[in-house]
């Protein structure tokens, strides 16, 4: 299985775990790597910044295309989630990190990539925490996400979701849907909504922040 190409932020402190953040449809491995100051001022977290396996009008990239109706090809989708997947192993691997630890925080796509890769069933280890910003839960044939067989082997990882109220591009009933549909399931998260677009504001950010740095967030006793 191809493995994505690295952003590697590093850390400026101790790094003991890993934080993943992932792009959203046209942006690069770059995107998000001017949040780490932000969101983890101490350096706790040694970060890494994947880039998606689409090419993008030539400059960025991207996890899956939609068509003119919003259909979405379950194989593009699913094989972005293995790569991902793939790339966060390596990443735990090579820098000798829990990945039953790690973070992963996705922006639009990257969004509906993180709840993928965090809930789906026969997937790879859950991280510990995950964040959906301005993003979207993903139905797709051929993926089921595991939201009421998870062991405590493996448990369901802390979750956020950030919506933007006047987003035009994932519109805020997309992050509403998110929301219902893990209250549906009885699955345990935090959702909050701000009045901005497709964007991360600074208030977002510094939730974003202190949620980081909660004991939810890591699965040390």
């Amino acid at each position: 299985m191809s493995e994505l190409q690295l952003n590697i932020v590093g850390t400026t402190g101790v790094g003991e775990r890993l934080l993943v953040l992932v792009h959203g449809y046209g942006a690069d491995e770059y995107d998000l790597a001017g949040l780490v100051p932000h969101i983890d001022p101490q350096g706790r977290f040694f970060t890494v910044c994947p880039r998606g396996p689409l090419s993008v009008m030539g400059i960025g990239a991207g996890w899956y295309e939609r068509s003119d109706d919003g259909t979405i090809d379950p194989a593009m989708f699913l094989g972005s989630v293995d790569a991902l997947d793939a790339t966060i192993d390596t990443a735990c691997t090579n820098g000798r990190f829990d990945r039953a630890q790690a973070v992963i925080i996705g922006f639009s796509q990257g969004g509906a990539m993180t709840l993928a890769s965090a809930l789906r069933t026969g997937g790879a280890i859950r991280p510990a925490a995950m964040a959906c910003l301005s993003g979207m839960l993903t139905e797709l044939d051929g993926l089921e996400y595991a939201f009421n067989d998870a062991t405590g082997d493996d448990p369901l990882p802390e979750i956020l979701v950030h919506h933007g109220t006047h987003d035009p591009v994932v519109v805020v009933d997309r992050g509403r849907t998110t929301r219902d549909t893990l209250t549906t399931h009885g699955v345990a998260h935090t959702y909050r909504e701000y009045p901005m677009q497709h964007e991360i504001n600074m208030t977002s950010i510094h939730d974003l922040r202190d949620w980081l740095a909660a004991p939810g967030t890591s699965r040390e006793p």
